[in-house]
């Protein structure tokens, strides 16, 4: 189910749409931090943001009259605008498609086999280091991780958003967890040369619906198999926390709104009158 709009937001639409800008410049106020959150992550680059952020609001009053309530909240609906905007200012400057990893791939990259020090783990969980990770990604990965992990947008939104099925976005979303623990632990050797099958389930298997464990969506039957496999399997049970780490903490540590400057604000605000 898609996140249900909140009636206050619905309403000051409405009166964005009979001319009213004050109200819509209450929008502003209240989901600029959001909107450039997800700028920033898709741009990496703060001034491009702040010109994309300040470009999706115009379009949105623009638009306003689009905005169907009880469809997707107007959060929601903003970021469709930002990130339609984003993509924009990213095709000018013509960046490389991504590539399409093999999720062993990623896996392997991400440290699954691998019998890391406790140590590195703490070090990976500095805030700066994971926020250095996350802007590292490619655009895509920075944007999904953003919307449902940070922005904690629900899968069926999340999906709705990006024109994705929801096992499609489930496969995006996972891939760029496992590309964020790549990028933590860059230069990390040292491999495993064989899986084991431990509670019906292979080493691989499991890595496959680690995704979908973190976030409650397995089965009771799959968790239960899942759990019976990394109680047996050391190297995995390791990999899988420190997956879930990186995931929760993303989540927890990098998910406060952004500082807007407040001179940015005034001159949307200033925008709005003019239209």
């Amino acid at each position: 189910m898609l996140d249900r709009p909140t009636l206050e937001d619905d309403d000051l639409i409405a009166r964005a749409c009979e001319g009213d800008r004050s109200a819509f410049a209450s929008i502003v106020d209240r989901h600029a931090p959001a909107v450039l959150r997800l700028a920033r992550a898709m741009t990496t680059d703060g001034a491009t943001a702040e010109d994309v952020a300040q470009e999706a609001f115009l379009n949105a009053f623009r638009a306003a009259a689009t905005y169907r309530p009880g469809v997707a909240s107007v959060r929601t609906w903003l970021f469709a605008i930002a990130r339609n905007e984003a993509r924009r200012a990213l095709r000018r400057h013509d960046p490389p498609a991504s590539q399409v990893e093999p999720l062993m791939t990623l896996g392997l990259e991400a440290g699954w086999g691998q019998e890391l020090p406790e140590q590195a783990l703490g070090r990976a969980e500095e805030d700066e280091r994971l926020a250095s990770a996350l802007a590292s990604l490619a655009p895509d990965d920075r944007e999904i991780l953003v919307l449902r992990d940070l922005e904690s947008l629900s899968g069926e939104t999340v999906a709705e958003l990006l024109g994705l099925g929801l096992p499609a976005m489930k496969s995006r979303l996972h891939r760029a967890r496992l590309r964020l623990l790549a990028a933590l632990r860059m230069s990390e050797g040292g491999v495993v040369e064989n899986e084991r099958e431990v509670g019906g389930l292979t080493c691989s298997a499991v890595l496959a619906r680690l995704g979908d464990y973190v976030d409650g969506d397995t089965s009771t039957s799959e968790r239960t198999q899942i759990d019976a496999h990394l109680r047996g399997c050391n190297v995995c049970e390791r990999f899988g926390g420190r997956y879930s780490s990186v995931v929760h903490r993303a989540r927890e540590r990098l998910g406060a709104a952004p500082a807007v400057d407040e001179a940015q604000l005034a001159r949307i605000r200033a925008l709005l009158e003019q239209r």
